[in-house]
């Protein structure tokens, strides 16, 4: 190897690759805040990495970073619930049961535009129309003889469509930018730090259990508790919020890193007509459950989006949308997904004669 390709290596690889990739995350995503782009912060985040990893310069950001992020974040979240918003929590029910047909809708959808366009085989279709919960779809896509680099194209592409354009739909629909509340009073650091180590506590609990999305979920249950109660009565300063966000969509972007783009290019039709058709469904239902329930459009289209749990979440907050709402429909469909994806399996690979 010679020295030029030492020092790309050196650059592009370890503790130094995983900065480099975080400031160009954080140069993507203040710029795009800067221009005023809905989601700004972290759909410039995932970008900018996901435009480095095309040159094989972005690096996997290790797992302490990725947990930091999803710490702050969750944090964040909680601090904005405030005890108005549990009066919302009577329509939920409703509105769950709208977005588990709707989820049945997406992968039913997605799954036959796949075969209509690529004549995919059935595994990997419906395994690339799931809307969600990746890592175990990822998991189980070998035993069912499914083509994992497919699915991973489509979950991933997925996630960049809902990043960039939810935000850009929501601002149009409703005729306004739409964003955090400017004045919000900011907790102490004292009350922010006990927050903190209560929230992470919590988070790694969670993940000792090995919970879906634990540390989010665990930091924001702790810190929505914090402050619902009363406990603390400001915000997690909008800085901090911010390098949560950036960071977000820098552990998305660089999901693409040695990503296959030979393969991507040859599935880019299949998989943006599948996707585009989830997203017109998703539209569809979250019109109707807007109107019928009486909630916000955006409120219900970002609850309903078709996977990116801790991404969707995140635009939530950088909106200024209940983000109480928006989690608890996420979170219901990571666990109605996790419960029957099963035995679907089970069925599709009797019908493909084999066993589990």
């Amino acid at each position: 190897m010679d020295q030029s390709s030492d020092t790309s290596s050196r650059w592009t690889s370890g503790p130094t690759g995983q900065m480099v990739t975080l400031a160009t995350a954080f140069a993507g995503g203040l710029l795009f805040q800067h221009l005023g782009v809905p989601g700004g912060a972290m759909s410039g985040a995932v970008l900018s990495v996901a435009f480095m990893s095309y040159f094989g310069w972005a690096t996997p950001l290790g797992n302490l970073l990725r947990l930091t992020a999803m710490a702050i974040t969750g944090m964040s979240i909680g601090s904005a619930i405030e005890p108005a918003m549990l009066r919302n929590v009577a329509s939920y029910p409703a509105s769950i049961a709208i977005m588990a047909l709707c989820v049945v809708a997406v992968t039913g959808s997605s799954m036959a535009m796949s075969n209509l366009v690529s004549r995919w085989p059935r595994p990997t279709a419906l395994l690339a129309a799931v809307p969600g919960s990746m890592a175990y779809i990822l998991s189980v896509s070998l035993s069912l003889g499914a083509d994992p680099p497919r699915v991973v194209i489509v979950q991933m592409i997925r996630v960049i469509f809902l990043v960039v354009l939810l935000p850009i739909i929501i601002v149009m629909e409703s005729d306004a930018h739409l964003g955090p509340i400017a004045a919000m009073v900011n907790d102490p650091p004292l009350v922010l730090l006990g927050t903190a180590v209560v929230s992470v506590a919590l988070g790694l609990l969670f993940l000792r259990w090995k919970m879906g999305g634990g540390m989010i979920f665990g930091a924001m249950i702790a810190s929505g508790v914090i402050h619902a109660t009363g406990v603390a009565t400001g915000r997690v300063p909008f800085e901090i919020m911010l390098v949560g966000q950036i960071m977000i969509g820098a552990w998305a972007g660089s999901r693409f890193a040695g990503f296959d783009w030979a393969l991507f290019g040859r599935t880019l039709l299949a998989s943006t007509l599948a996707i585009g058709t989830s997203l017109v469904v998703t539209f569809a239902f979250a019109t109707f459950a807007s109107q019928f329930l009486g909630m916000p459009f955006g409120a219900t289209l970002i609850a309903y989006a078709p996977g990116g749990l801790e991404a969707m979440i995140v635009l939530a907050l950088g909106l200024g949308i209940d983000p109480l709402f928006v989690s608890a429909h996420h979170f219901s469909r990571y666990f109605l997904i996790n419960l029957t994806l099963p035995f679907i399996i089970q069925y599709l690979m009797k019908r493909e004669g084999k066993s589990l």
